[in-house]
């Protein structure tokens, strides 16, 4: 037996030769043992009877289709075939084809792989991802139950409080605590990977709002955001952040008696850099105000948090109002939301 001839029969892949009228002129042994013929047996045999029945005479316009323009197609090209066995069973199956020229005129060579083993792999691994998403978003569910558990604890304290000084930290401490819980929700109702931030500061802004039982007539809120994911690490500490300034512009900024309006953006400000900015057309900032001075847990946690996120923050006057701008850098974790 010449070499040629070897590497034909002893290949680990089942190789078949088909003539341009579909008729099996060859076949090695690998190729009789996935089909389930034996030696010979699929000599002389139209190829499409190697093909379920389903996809049978859609094979066979491909395949003149393809004596019209031969070339080489290699394995896994993006296809989902089958091979249909003697006994009527089926089998996933890589196919490579090439054309070639024999004493006898051109022919096809097909490779022919058998990928169960492949495919089973491939659906214990989805079922793992599938189980560990189902546990993930369990972990968020709970995680955000808890949370909201505890501001209701805070609520339910502060109703049996009589100092104002009191509640008023206490309400804070609850709307914080809320603002965490925000973010494990938006991941359970979303891909559990990241926060479309763009909908989270419109869902804390609006809970804030009603927090301090405001009405459209007191507060206009306004909005320009740009779609933007965040992964968990980044979304916590901004939407804690966040959740300062909204506050400090509702319980501060606002003028009593009038309207006032709070605007908040979000948006690339450069090459892996975002800002966040929070507006408002009320009272303005005092004369002596830094972010540095004081020990006020407000602004501790900005400090804290913005030096977390290696970001920086900045507080300037608005004419009317405060305008406070926190640009920070963008992960490559973290992207900008695709849009259809």
């Amino acid at each position: 037996m010449d070499l040629y001839r070897q590497v034909f029969e002893f290949s680990p892949d089942g190789l078949l030769l088909v003539a341009q009228d579909g008729r099996i002129t060859q076949a090695n042994s690998r190729a009789c043992s996935l089909f389930g013929y034996a030696q010979g047996e699929l000599n002389s045999m139209i190829i499409e009877q190697l093909i379920p029945k389903r996809v049978m005479h859609q094979h066979a316009a491909h395949r003149q289709h393809y004596q019209e323009a031969p070339r080489v197609r290699s394995m896994g090209a993006g296809l989902a075939l089958f091979g249909l066995r003697k006994d009527g069973s089926e089998f996933p199956a890589d196919v490579m084809i090439s054309p070639l020229r024999s004493s006898e005129g051109p022919v096809t060579l097909c490779v022919v792989r058998d990928i169960s083993e492949r495919k089973r792999a491939e659906q214990l691994v989805l079922a793992a991802l599938k189980e560990k998403e189902v546990l993930l978003k369990e972990i968020h569910h709970r995680v955000k139950n808890n949370l909201a558990v505890i501001a209701s604890l805070f609520s339910l304290q502060s109703n049996l409080l009589q100092d104002e000084s009191m509640k008023a930290i206490l309400r804070e401490s609850q709307d914080r605590v809320r603002s965490m819980a925000l973010v494990h929700e938006t991941l359970y109702s979303h891909n559990l990977a990241t926060v479309d931030f763009a909908e989270y500061v419109t869902s804390l802004s609006t809970q804030l709002i009603g927090s301090y039982s405001l009405t459209a007539d007191q507060v206009r809120l306004e909005t320009s955001l740009e779609p933007i994911l965040l992964s968990i690490d980044m979304a916590v500490p901004c939407g804690l952040i966040l959740n300062e300034l909204i506050t400090n512009a509702l319980k501060h900024g606002m003028t009593p008696g009038q309207q006032g309006t709070l605007q908040i953006g979000l948006r690339h400000s450069g090459p892996g850099r975002i800002e966040l900015e929070v507006r408002d057309n009320g009272r303005g900032l005092p004369a002596d105000f830094t972010l540095s001075g004081g020990t006020s847990l407000g602004k501790r946690l900005i400090r804290s948090l913005t030096k977390q996120i290696d970001g920086t923050v900045e507080f300037a006057p608005a004419s009317p109002g405060t305008r406070v701008v926190l640009s920070l850098p963008l992960p490559h974790k973290c992207t900008a939301k695709e849009t259809e």
